[in-house]
């Protein structure tokens, strides 16, 4: 197994139930999957925007936008979900850093996460239902017409993650921050960032760049308003992080017919 393949085996591992070799990928490989993480949501947005597009002239869009709620829940493991929850449940509580980050990482969930979780579930289904039925755009691929928001909507909250661990630091002296090396590995958030440019220019043209580019901006206001409250970011706010961009690249594709796009 060469570097490189058990870097993207790593984050492949990480974050999706996919799993195609049972061999350790070790700490290392962990540090070096940072850069692969949007070709992971790459995978993800094809099998998510191939189901939907698969299943359109099978089941009504309400079903199809539950299914593909759904699906991706499963693929992700409910990883990203678990992280927010976590977070909503102790940002939400008003207590000190020290206390907020217990509630964070105790397994029992509060009152907060659950509202939290419902609305954000909620609000991506009808999202995705909207998403569905107005049908902006269409990316073929291979013959079919996959929705471009469905396919950049796992890329860019996969890819949001990379700035979030490689440039803000950790608010606990062990977990995640250091198993990815937080507050290191510039490279690869070049690397990653400029595969995401790609993958948005490739899906939406110039315009692509331009939902990135305010997509970067939402990731930094998150980042620096969680660093500035617990003085820097946990797992669960990168997992946050993820659901709240997969949000905003759905609401991007909703308003997209109205700008004229």
């Amino acid at each position: 197994m060469t570097k490189q393949l058990a870097a993207f085996l790593a984050a492949l591992q990480f974050l999706t139930r996919i799993r195609l070799s049972k061999r350790d990928t070790g700490a290392t490989s962990f540090q070096e999957s940072i850069v692969y993480f949007p070709l992971v949501g790459l995978i993800l947005g094809l099998i998510l925007a191939g189901a939907g597009q698969i299943l359109s002239s099978l089941v009504p869009v309400p079903a199809r936008a539950g299914f593909i709620l759904f699906l991706g829940i499963f693929l992700s493991g409910g990883l990203h979900l678990d992280g927010f929850i976590d977070t909503m449940d102790g940002l939400l509580s008003g207590r000190e850093r020290e206390r907020v980050l217990e509630i964070m990482k105790d397994s029992r969930v509060g009152a907060h996460g659950v509202t939290a979780v419902i609305t954000l579930l909620l609000l991506k289904f009808s999202l995705i239902f909207s998403l569905l039925s107005l049908s902006p755009g269409r990316l073929w691929l291979a013959g079919m017409p996959l929705s471009p928001f469905l396919l950049l909507m796992p890329v860019l909250a996969r890819w949001a993650m990379v700035p979030a661990i490689t440039c803000f630091p950790y608010a606990r002296r062990e977990g995640l921050g250091s198993l990815f090396g937080a507050g290191q590995g510039r490279k690869a958030l070049l690397l990653a960032t400029f595969s995401t440019m790609i993958l948005s220019w490739l899906t939406l043209g110039y315009k692509g760049l331009i939902l990135m580019f305010l997509i970067a901006l939402a990731v930094w206001s998150w980042c620096s308003h969680i660093k500035g409250i617990l003085g820097g970011l946990t797992g669960d706010t990168y997992g946050a992080l993820a659901e709240i961009t997969e949000v905003l690249v759905l609401v991007a594709g909703l308003f997209w017919p109205w700008l004229g796009v």
